[in-house]
């Protein structure tokens, strides 16, 4: 599993100090799988976890909206958007910390349109 390449290869300390901020949101979930780890809300996922050979990527699930607000996110993609952490990267907390805590809203907001129009 990626977990376990990721939890323990070049880039650990980063993937575990993301992987703190992440689930220390409430009502957050971990799903790991063959390529990456994965994490949802109650509504829908938040972002993405993996490592490769030269980084650690953070994928964000509402990366595209998110650009409005935080436009050094990377990316061209039609909805995810990344940020990308290399040997000497720090973790800064805080931005990371507002950056999920918008991709919940983003992510709830969403979820909430879904509801409406099916009802409306």
């Amino acid at each position: 599993m990626q977990f376990d390449i990721d939890s323990r290869g070049r880039f650990a300390d980063l993937f575990l100090e993301l992987r703190d901020i992440i689930l220390g949101f409430d009502d957050m979930r971990e799903q790991r799988n063959a390529k990456q780890t994965a994490y949802y809300s109650e509504y829908s996922a938040i972002c993405f976890l993996r490592t490769n050979d030269q980084r650690l990527t953070l994928a964000l699930a509402q990366g595209a909206k998110l650009q409005e607000i935080y436009s050094f996110l990377e990316g061209d993609a039609k909805i995810v958007r990344h940020i990308y952490f290399y040997d000497d990267s720090t973790v800064d907390k805080e931005l990371i910390s507002s950056i999920i805590e918008e991709s919940m809203m983003l992510s709830l907001e969403h979820y909430e349109l879904k509801r409406l129009k099916r009802k409306g």
